[in-house]
């Protein structure tokens, strides 16, 4: 298969138990700062359909060898057709290793157990943001967490001190996924977790600013196809209010002009009552709060483009999910981070490659209302949190 991408199998103490070099499809989307995932097909007649089960995993790369995501395996679907010579079809799908964090809380006191969590938050102070995301991965999923909670195959990549000295406080049992998500978008950082020999790794780092190489243009031959579209924002004044139950309520607003929107004011409430208005930090929460809610509601340029892979630029090589690239817009050279790739491997067309560049969602209005949603249930949280102390 021309420009094949390479699978293998691995088991659930993530060693390799062979190869699948003969499927029929393969789609496979990392993401930046969000899970990634893939979708396989191979005849149900293959003498590799017994390894594609559920509890094993795939470990998929280029041809070059370059990895490009590992993950466990979700679902094996069986079809057939009366058109079918053989045994019918499996459908293979799965995610990648960093949906993991996505089935652990933040607890309030992460070093007790579930009977003692008196506390309705969990408080960072004037932390470097990576600290942060190590620590909360740390003390709930990983080396650091209780024995019922630790995942026995993660660990946790060297602290590399990215990014800002951040301060916030979490509600109780916030998503340790979603949390991580919005620290990492505030402080322009990458996470991930991935498979480093037979364990799985938290790995924080700085996206790397490849724009004056990884350039696409329909002049340069590298490019298909290309669309572009704008969505406004959705906070340009962040209205933050803490206090207001055991100490006084301060209030402030915070502005940032939006560059697609620039006459455009949205004002948005950013709830922090459950905060003492006497804490130390607060000025810092408070800073943190608006930042996160005017990073996360700016108004978006989302580009969608279909790179051709040339010798001299090729992804997975010479750029990844996460870096920033160039495409030419018009007549207009567009910087931005790749949020998303779509490849697609077939029998008859080789590998496809579809890159997203630009919308910090990765799929506009759905993924905006998702956002939109888990914020309303965190307020919820934080309400019911008032009430119960």
């Amino acid at each position: 298969m021309t420009n094949a991408l390479r699978v293998y199998v691995r088991n659930a103490a993530l060693q390799r138990v062979g190869q699948v070099d003969d499927y029929t499809s393969l789609t496979v989307v990392p993401r930046f700062n969000a899970i990634g995932a893939y979708t396989m097909e191979i005849s149900a007649d293959s003498s590799k359909a017994g390894l594609l089960v559920e509890g094993n995993g795939l470990i998929i790369c280029t041809a070059a060898g370059e990895m490009v995501l590992t993950g466990p395996i979700r679902t094996v679907d069986w079809s057939r057709s009366s058109s079918d010579a053989g045994s019918g079809k499996l459908t293979v799908a799965g995610a990648d290793d960093t949906a993991l964090l996505a089935d652990y809380t933040c607890w309030p006191a992460p070093g007790s157990a579930i009977g003692s969590q008196a506390g309705a938050v969990y408080k960072i102070s004037a932390v470097v943001a990576e600290t942060a995301m190590r620590t909360l991965v740390n003390v709930n999923a990983g080396p650091g967490a209780l024995a019922s909670r630790k995942n026995a195959l993660l660990t946790l990549a060297t602290n590399g001190g990215h990014g800002p000295t951040i301060t916030r406080q979490l509600n109780q049992f916030d998503s340790l996924f979603a949390v991580l998500t919005e620290i990492a978008n505030a402080a322009g950082l990458g996470f991930r977790v991935v498979q480093v020999g037979s364990g799985l790794q938290f790995q924080v780092y700085e996206p790397t600013d490849r724009s004056g190489t990884a350039m696409f243009a329909f002049q340069r031959g590298n490019l298909t196809d290309a669309n572009y579209t704008t969505t406004p924002p959705t906070c340009t004044q962040a209205v933050v209010v803490a206090g207001g139950q055991s100490s006084p309520r301060q209030c402030k607003t915070y502005s940032r002009v939006d560059p697609l929107f620039p006459g455009r004011v949205v004002e948005q409430f950013v709830d922090l009552t459950s905060v003492d208005t006497a804490s130390v930090d607060l000025v810092a929460q408070m800073d943190q709060a608006a930042n996160e809610a005017l990073t996360a509601g700016a108004g978006q340029g989302s580009l969608a483009i279909s790179p051709i892979d040339i010798p001299l630029l090729q992804y997975g090589r010479d750029y990844q999910v996460g870096d920033t690239v160039s495409a030419r817009v018009r007549e207009t050279w567009m910087t931005d981070v790749v949020r998303e790739v779509s490849l697609t491997c077939t029998a008859g067309d080789g590998l496809l490659v579809k890159a997203s560049v630009g919308s910090s969602d990765g799929d506009g209005t759905v993924a905006r209302l998702y956002r939109f949603l888990a914020q309303v249930k965190r307020d919820v949280g934080r309400v019911k949190s008032r009430k119960a102390a």
